[in-house]
């Protein structure tokens, strides 16, 4: 049963698109913004922001909700301000990092990615690993289960390897990888790990510390914010790195001029997820930690309802096996390609994600391609049991078809 500390109607009405009839299961490819990301933004825009830097109130206002925002995300996975980086988005934050991490690679240097790991932060290693001739190596997926096996990581991990890279929480299957385990192998041999906390962060309260991770990369639109992103990393590791020494920390790796007219809406992204929970108390940290939880436990109630519901219908193949994963789920339907089996639920007042994945690796690896695609469900905190059921009732008539 739900968690009856954790009140879904409550949170429900903190959202503007919510109630209106249609069941929003796109999960983490298509968040809704609750209200007060919104106001934030529409504030901001009404202030007329500019880039910090100058004396003009704008400029310090900017500055201002700039500080704040890396507060924000400090609080959020447990680092220091001065250790978070903003960004317009994680993959050209991942991009910068890994020139920068590159620079002093030697030809036959490795670095471990995995199937799990999203296009575009593969690109960006791939891209540094041809640059440096350094050599790529794979961890991969079980096939059966979906899930990433740490054993593999034994072979994998070497004295030549100078990055692993780990995605925390795919958002088309769920699939949690033992992170920290991967990553005590990694530091083993010197090498950096970075970690995508993919779409974990609405549903697990995270620390990096906790991870063993030394980057973490964080897209605010993957729990109801902007399109804004930052990465928190583990002390010393901006010390570590090349760049502009007249320049202070951690802004001397945020290229170009940063997005401000969205920086107060991470900031109240962040507050949404701590004031998630109406009986969480304590600093923002502290009510982060509690919120993020009580709505992980009550999704898990939804997921294992959803999931015995989806493999219960005929046609219906679910990806993966069950297990410890986060509250999504990537299925096909026979004789049905995902585009209509989107088109036939949105009839029912059900919207669920068919586009691009962003992780074909994944996808390739599990067959999907084969099938032309998948269906992709995402629960949310805001999900309630009865868009669930909504979803399977749909489903089963499109069944009998």
């Amino acid at each position: 049963m739900p968690v009856m500390s954790f009140d879904v109607a409550r949170v429900r009405g903190l959202y503007p698109t919510v109630g209106a009839g249609m069941a929003h299961l796109d999960g983490a490819f298509s968040t809704l913004q609750p209200e007060s990301v919104i106001r934030a933004i529409i504030a901001t825009l009404r202030s007329s922001p500019s880039q910090p830097g100058s004396r003009s109130e704008r400029s310090q206002r900017s500055a201002r909700s700039v500080a704040q925002a890396r507060r924000a995300v400090a609080d959020l996975v447990g680092v220091a301000p001065e250790s978070v980086v903003l960004g317009h988005s994680s993959s050209a934050l991942i991009l910068r990092f890994a020139g920068l991490l590159s620079r002093d690679w030697q030809l036959g240097d490795e670095i471990v990615l995995s199937r799990t790991d999203s296009d575009l932060n593969v690109r960006a290693w791939l891209r540094a690993a041809r640059s440096s001739g350094g050599v790529v190596r794979w961890a991969e997926v079980d096939l059966e289960t979906g899930e990433l096996p740490t054993w593999q990581y034994e072979e994998l991990i070497g004295d030549r390897t100078r990055v692993v890279t780990v995605s925390l929480a795919n958002p088309a299957i769920g699939t949690v990888p033992d992170v920290r385990a991967i990553a005590e192998l990694a530091h083993r041999h010197g090498a950096v790990v970075v970690v995508d906390a993919g779409a974990a962060i609405p549903h697990r309260a995270l620390d990096l510390g906790e991870l063993g991770a030394d980057i973490l990369a964080i897209s605010a639109s993957t729990f109801g914010g902007p399109t804004i992103a930052a990465l928190a990393t583990a002390p010393g590791v901006l010390e570590g790195l090349d760049g502009d020494q007249r320049i202070p920390l951690p802004q001397r790796f945020e290229f170009g001029p940063l997005p401000v007219e969205l920086v107060d809406g991470l900031t109240a992204a962040v507050d949404h997820l701590a004031d998630l929970d109406e009986w969480a108390s304590g600093s923002r940290r502290e009510r982060i930690v509690a919120s993020v939880t009580a709505a992980g436990d009550y999704e898990r109630s939804l997921y294992e309802r959803l999931d015995a519901g989806l493999r219960a219908l005929p046609g219906i193949t679910v990806l993966g096996a069950p297990g410890d994963r986060l509250p999504m789920a990537a299925f096909t339907v026979a004789h049905h390609t995902p585009a209509q089996v989107g088109e036939l639920l949105h009839r029912r007042g059900v919207s669920v994600w068919t586009g691009p994945s962003g992780v074909s690796e994944l996808m390739a690896a599990l067959g999907v391609d084969e099938l032309g695609g998948a269906v992709f469900v995402g629960l949310m905190p805001h999900t309630s049991t009865r868009e669930v059921d909504q979803l399977i009732d749909a489903l089963t008539a499109l069944s009998r078809t």
